[in-house]
């Protein structure tokens, strides 16, 4: 066998060296030798670097080079810059640099499960390795602006610029030419373009077969108005193409009105209704610039929101390889369509500016999101269905046809780093949603790792699964959830509730439960039911969970037939909380309402407030006679205590009486478990002197131990 690998191996080394001298000198013939003797010896990947847009600046924070080729870092938002670039098969070795400091102090690759360490640390250079193309995510010295390494495969199937079939913008008749930051001339870009997809669309219709006329659009910055999308038609970005929203609500028709932003919205790229048979790809970026049209209130007086690529009304579907940056509104929309493919996505919004979810699957059917990064404030990756009078369903051009289903949705191998949810079925489940699939997904950063939030609507959530999950870091809260996962229906805006079944959570490795607790929490008519949880790590663990109770859900209501594999224990008998039901009294309110009483009425939906922006703030309970204690254990709703107290006495009525048990300048809100000394005492109470929010001091509630 060795004699038949070198045989074979000298054979086409010298097919390729007779051609050479066949034909006229060029280096890329030489690079096609490189390659092959790289490719035949297993050696290091090819990298293929793209010139990023004159609109974007070089960053201030990072280089970076890959197998010793220097790839463009792009400035991105304030949490994140990013390299974008292509690989042939094989391993990279990256040398990134963190710039305007002496040397590497700390630093973490993520995904964390690839255990990626670095080889090699020479003063402000990590040198690390990875054996494929993938899309990590570094901090460097805890600087706030991480770096987001976004390698893709080579393109495979790149088209001509020009013949038979394509539709090149940048040649007659179009004549399109790179705008760079010019926002002059827009209209007329934006027409020309459009032709180009007509007269695309009409190619591809008239030879039949699944053919595509394609667009071509070349390297440059193209800053444009709404596009349609045809049937029949392929838009191929070249590398360092970059469609550009012009940032101006008067270059942009209204296509429906979001109510809970106040602003009217565009659909900026879309499909025609009815249409089939359509892609989008490359390695390019379609850039919605949508901060400037979020402030630009020069027409309307509220400025306007942009969903950039908008599959509507559609069959046959796909989008690989592209940058989709800044919207301002959710990202990518697919709307009543199906057979749809996303590969090899980025969704690089910026994380401080809410309401710009990345991609979401609504009334959608076979739709596949595959090796696909999402940053963004809002949920990275969802799912939602919604009545014909939503908002987002009946704007001034409403949603064609009628209310559909999610049926049959694949997330594959994503990583999402939000504020809000990174993986999520819902809000909205106003039509039935089944078979949603999230596997091999990465929870970077966000308040809920993943999520099933019936929160609108009576339809069933059913045959829904996690799978081979990696939950990195929750922090920060997003509607008081902190948590690994959550399982919850709300009747928001009285429009019913829905149940909740079949659900499947499978090998997770959670290195970070979150701040508060996990729900699963059905209503009256809406229960959740057939829950199955196996191979659970939870932080620390090196054997699965084998309760509710260890997977941190502590409040539960409404479910019913849970299973945990592989052992399920029976769940721990809940220790006495001497201050369940207790008297409670409190130094203020939030509100007309006395809340003191639900700091410990036992129920995780009901809370206690204290007037908002007055220190100090307090809460006592009454256990009704002295008892031995040791233990409070505080659930913190948003506005915590940043500093704050843990008190006993016997007699109230004197504020000298009180005596400190505990004290902290440094709470971290969520669940807070406080143990201290055995004392005897009838009052127990938190006294707050500095809060962390401009509220006041809120507790969902508040629990008293003695020894067991």
């Amino acid at each position: 066998m060795a004699w038949v690998r070198t045989h074979f191996r000298a054979t086409i080394i010298l097919t390729i060296v007779f051609a050479l001298l066949l034909t006229p000198y060029s280096n890329s013939h030489v690079n096609a030798l490189e390659s092959e003797e790289q490719h035949l010896q297993g050696s290091s990947a090819t990298i293929t670097t793209y010139e990023p847009s004159v609109r974007y600046a070089r960053s201030v924070n990072y280089t970076l080079k890959a197998n010793g080729v220097p790839v463009p870092v792009v400035k991105g938002f304030s949490d994140y810059d990013y390299a974008h670039f292509s690989m042939s098969d094989g391993p990279v070795t990256y040398e990134l640099t963190i710039l305007n400091t002496d040397k590497v102090h700390e630093y973490s690759i993520s995904p964390k499960k690839l255990g990626i360490q670095a080889d090699k640390i020479e003063g402000r250079t990590i040198t690390f390795t990875t054996q494929s193309d993938e899309y990590l995510i570094v901090m460097m010295n805890n600087r706030k602006t991480r770096m987001v390494i976004a390698a893709d495969p080579l393109e495979t199937d790149v088209p001509a610029s020009s013949g038979e079939g394509i539709f090149n913008i940048g040649a007659a008749p179009y004549h399109v030419a790179s705008s760079g930051s010019s926002a002059t001339g827009v209209s007329a870009r934006t027409q020309a373009i459009q032709q180009a997809i007509e007269d695309a669309s009409q190619y591809g219709s008239l030879k039949g077969g699944g053919a595509q006329g394609i667009v071509y659009v070349p390297a440059g910055t193209y800053l444009i108005g709404n596009l349609v999308l045809k049937s029949n038609t392929a838009i191929y970005m070249a590398p360092g193409a970059t469609l550009v929203g012009t940032g101006k609500t008067t270059d942009y028709v209204e296509h429906w009105f979001k109510d809970s932003m106040g602003r009217p919205a565009t659909w900026w790229i879309s499909t025609a209704f009815q249409s089939e048979n359509i892609r989008i790809y490359g390695r390019g970026t379609i850039d919605g610039n949508g901060q400037a049209l979020h402030d630009d209130k020069s027409t309307n007086g509220k400025g306007m929101i942009n969903n950039l690529v908008v599959p509507i009304d559609t069959t046959h579907f796909e989008m690989e390889g592209i940058v989709i940056r800044e919207s301002a509104g959710w990202a990518v929309v697919t709307v009543r369509s199906d057979d749809l493919v996303f590969r090899n996505l980025k969704l690089f919004n910026s994380l401080g500016m809410g309401e710009n979810d990345g991609i979401d699957i609504c009334e959608s059917q076979d739709v596949i999101v595959q090796n696909a990064i999402g940053i963004s404030l809002d949920d990275p990756f969802s799912t939602k269905s919604w009545k014909s009078d939503t908002d987002i369903a009946s704007g001034r051009v409403p949603w064609p046809g009628n209310p559909e289903p999610v049926r049959n949705v694949l997330f594959e191998d994503t990583i999402a780093w939000t504020l809000c949810y990174g993986y999520k079925v819902g809000q909205g489940v106003m039509q039935n949603q089944s078979n949603i699939v999230f596997s091999n997904g990465v929870v970077y950063k966000a308040a809920v790792g993943f999520a099933i939030h019936h929160k609108y609507g009576t339809g069933t959530v059913s045959d829904v699964r996690f799978e081979s999950m990696d939950v990195e870091d929750i922090s920060g809260k997003n509607e008081d959830n902190s948590a690994w996962m959550t399982l919850f229906t709300v009747n928001a805006g009285n429009n019913g509730v829905g149940p909740i079944s079949d659900i499947k959570i499978k090998d997770i490795t959670v290195r970070d439960a979150g701040e508060s607790f996990a729900k699963m929490k059905g209503m009256e008519g809406a229960k959740i039911t057939d829950v199955t949880f196996e191979n659970i790590y939870m932080p620390g663990a090196s054997q699965p969970a084998t309760t509710l109770h260890e997977m941190n859900f502590l409040s539960k209501e409404h479910y019913d037939d849970i299973t945990i594999r592989p052992v399920q224990d029976e769940e721990p008998l809940p220790r006495t909380n001497l201050a369940l039901h207790r008297p409670a009294v409190a130094s203020s309110r939030d509100g007309v309402e006395d809340t003191a009483p639900y700091v410990n009425d036992g129920n995780f939906t009901t809370r206690f407030g204290s007037k908002r922006g007055v220190d100090p703030g307090w809460v006592y309970v009454d256990l009704g006679e002295i008892k031995t204690i040791g233990e409070v254990r505080l659930y913190w709703e948003t506005a915590y205590g940043k500093s704050y107290r843990i008190q006993v006495t016997e007699d109230p009525s004197q504020e000298g009486n009180w005596r400190d048990v505990y004290s902290t300048t440094t709470g971290q809100g969520g669940i807070e478990t406080i143990t201290f000394d055995e004392v005897q005492a009838r009052y127990v109470r938190m006294y707050g002197t500095v809060r962390a929010t401009i509220y006041g001091y809120s507790i969902w509630e508040f629990e008293v131990y003695g020894p067991e």
